[in-house]
């Protein structure tokens, strides 16, 4: 449980930096001015990698090791790996923060991303010492979806690794090898590893084990199929051709099914009290994403694939509204509740903020007048959504006495 503690303080101390990040990017928009010595690009990369790397990957990490003693009877084991874990994790971040942030893809930021890969590793090592005693097909269904969330982690590896491959031994001769591992990146992790983990977060904190397993399995096994060839879509406006356009379009319209198929079972779960209105805030987030997973079906999706401003509208609705929401819902449930407010703050701000950024993504072109109003409110709407992020990760007060506690005893064994 210490090990869970100290991953969920680090990811909350990650979105003090990411959330802050994200409005000054925001003001770019708005105002045309020179970040000192760094550069736009530069800063969102920056931004990007910590918010995966860090606030949404040790955030997730943290509720898995908290929950997986629910499951095996046990305390998680202190072994190597996860010591190693820990001490490397605010090195990898912090690591890839300011090379990023500094020289944007180069040698260093690679160096550090590959850094925390490795970090995903340990995790994965990690898990499976836990889980190895009971046989996958005894594992109970929230074990399931985290199980398969652990997987995609390991293969979003390969989405990387044809990015270092493109820009660093290729050269960048072969342009669609770099989308490829982006998107591949993308989908692997923020839909696989982020999106199913927390979908097992919030069936093992509503206490579901072995009801409706069946459904729930074919769910979790679904979801670990169709993320990598979903991922393809979005190289069809790019140039991909043959068999995998059609087979693409296809999955990513089941996956948006097996989103709405979850949905519907959890609508009848009895969620925990100070989770409640985080996650269904991220429920109805999740299902205006299933819905749009459909979209690519539309003969003008290549044309709305290319817009900037509607692929940045569904990374936010994806990453802050989905995945944010889901993860503070769960912080407030296992660190206790840091108030109303936090969440009213948060919830208004990002559901404006995205809205804003789809309206200029639709409006742009047949209205330029309105860009940089839409922008400005874009911006405007960045506040209270970090705001009331930053107050929603904070520990509660029970947790701040819990962590006293905890030094305490070490200072005092010490002795």
């Amino acid at each position: 449980m210490h090990a869970a503690s100290v991953l969920l303080s680090a990811s909350a101390r990650w979105l003090t930096v990411v959330l802050p990040l994200g409005v000054l990017l925001r003001s770019a928009f708005v105002w045309l001015y020179n970040p000192g010595p760094f550069y736009w690009g530069n800063l969102i990369h920056a931004h990007s990698h910590t918010a995966y790397f860090g606030w949404a990957g040790l955030g997730l990490m943290g509720l898995i090791l908290h929950v997986l003693p629910r499951f095996t009877g046990r305390p998680v084991a202190e072994s190597r790996p996860l010591i190693w874990l820990l001490r490397l994790a605010p090195w990898a971040v912090g690591g890839a923060l300011v090379t990023f942030a500094w020289w944007g893809y180069a040698g260093p930021s690679i160096a550090f991303a590959t850094l925390n890969e490795a970090l995903w590793v340990l995790f994965a090592i990690v898990f499976w010492r836990e889980v190895r005693q009971a046989p996958v097909a005894a594992w109970p269904a929230p074990l399931r979806f985290i199980g398969a969330a652990v997987l995609l982690l390991l293969l979003s590896i390969s989405g990387t690794t044809l990015v270092i491959v493109s820009e660093a031994i290729l050269d960048s001769a072969f342009p669609l090898l770099y989308q490829a591992g982006v998107y591949l990146f993308l989908q692997l992790f923020g839909d696989g590893w982020l999106e199913v983990g927390l979908m097992g977060i919030v069936l093992a904190l509503a206490g579901v084990r072995d009801e409706a397993r069946p459904l729930l399995t074919r769910l979790a096994v679904a979801a670990l199929l169709l993320q990598a060839p979903a991922a393809l879509r979005m190289l069809i406006p790019r140039g991909l051709e043959g068999p995998l356009v059609p087979a693409s379009l296809i999955a990513g319209a089941l996956q948006g099914l097996v989103q709405l198929a979850f949905l519907a079972f959890a609508r009848n779960l009895q969620l925990p009290e100070h989770a409640r209105p985080w996650w269904r805030l991220a429920g109805l987030s999740l299902a205006v994403k299933a819905a749009l997973e459909f979209v690519p079906l539309l003969p003008a999706w290549s044309g709305l694939a290319l817009n900037r401003s509607l692929v940045i509208g569904f990374l936010h609705l994806k990453l802050l509204l989905v995945v944010s929401g889901a993860l503070l819902g769960a912080m407030a449930q296992v660190r206790g509740p840091a108030g109303r407010w936090a969440f009213r703050l948060f919830a208004s701000g990002s559901v404006a903020m995205v809205s804003f950024l789809f309206a200029h993504g639709l409006l742009f072109d047949r209205a330029p007048a309105t860009s940089l109003p839409l922008y400005a409110l874009a911006f405007a709407a960045a506040f209270p959504a970090a705001i009331g992020g930053i107050w929603g990760a904070a520990p509660a007060a029970a947790e701040r006495r819990a962590r006293l506690v905890h030094r305490l005893q070490r200072v005092l064994s010490l002795w």
